[in-house]
């Protein structure tokens, strides 16, 4: 089981539609599926995965568009780093970069498989 500390109810197909009309892309299929069983996730040791509320006003915050661009930001760890994953293909990876810098060639390889990180609590 997951170490949740809060978790949302599933966002609707509309929710995740009008995020990517408002954001101009189609979210990660993995991502997208994430928001399809829980719109955002806060867990126990920080990590907070976006819902559909907070990933317009997080990629507009973080300056997404402009410093990672081609990546969105589906999360942080509550301590600095910003989690991305690219916007192109199918790939689940997700990066962690510091968000003072925001540039993907600084990021870290978080995981290559966003489902399995969330289902061994982000650690």
């Amino acid at each position: 089981m997951l170490p949740i500390h809060n978790a949302n109810l599933p966002a609707t197909e509309n929710d995740i539609l009008q995020v990517e009309h408002i954001m101009s892309c189609q979210l990660p299929t993995v991502y997208r599926r994430v928001l399809q069983e829980v719109n955002g996730v806060s867990l126990a040791n920080g990590v907070l995965i976006y819902g559909t509320e907070e990933l317009i006003e997080r990629n507009e915050t973080w300056e997404v568009e402009e410093y990672a661009k081609g990546y969105i930001a589906i999360g942080d760890d509550g301590g600095g780093m910003v989690f991305l994953m690219a916007i192109q293909g199918n790939d689940s990876s997700v990066f962690a970069v510091d968000s003072g810098d925001m540039n993907p060639q600084h990021a870290t390889v978080v995981t290559m498989d966003l489902s399995k990180w969330l289902q061994n609590g982000c650690q």
